[in-house]
């Protein structure tokens, strides 16, 4: 028997779950599965879409999401793509996502693609002429840094 695990949804999790169940659906019905308004999915989307998490493509003039499948790794650090915390907030702000949700997707966000990030990280930390003991030391204090409440804008 698996153990349950006390995690926190959102309504944003209800939706990447729904368009992961059904593999691509349309916003208007999401909003209706959902019982949210279309302009909220459609917010959630954008930012969503922005971040790709999801893609979003046209029939006629309905728009269709589906999970985005990355063939390498889903995002690459500050030059190579990697959102700072700063960025991330003030670009879900722009879309009207709320801030609670906003700090969740960021957290999620984070997870996602912590192997990834620690690795880019520690590979340049070495290239910059730090050892490698030092270098993670230094991923683990930015690591929770980038979680933490800590400057957050």
């Amino acid at each position: 028997m698996q153990e349950e695990k006390n995690v926190l949804r959102t309504d944003v999790d209800d939706f990447l779950e729904l368009i992961t169940q059904k593999g691509r659906i349309s916003l208007p019905d999401a909003a209706k599965e959902l019982n949210t308004p279309l302009q909220t999915v459609q917010a959630w989307a954008d930012f969503l879409v922005e971040e790709k998490i999801i893609g979003i493509e046209y029939k006629f003039t309905t728009p269709y999401v589906f999970i985005e499948e990355h063939k390498n790794s889903k995002f690459e650090m500050s030059a190579i793509g990697f959102d700072s915390k700063e960025d991330f907030y003030k670009k879900a702000r722009k879309k009207n996502i709320k801030e609670n949700h906003i700090k969740l997707l960021w957290l999620k966000y984070i997870n996602a693609n912590k192997e990834t990030m620690k690795q880019v990280f520690v590979e340049k930390a070495i290239g910059k002429g730090l050892r490698k003991e030092k270098a993670e030391l230094l991923w683990q204090r930015y690591y929770d840094y980038l979680m933490s409440e800590e400057g957050t804008p």
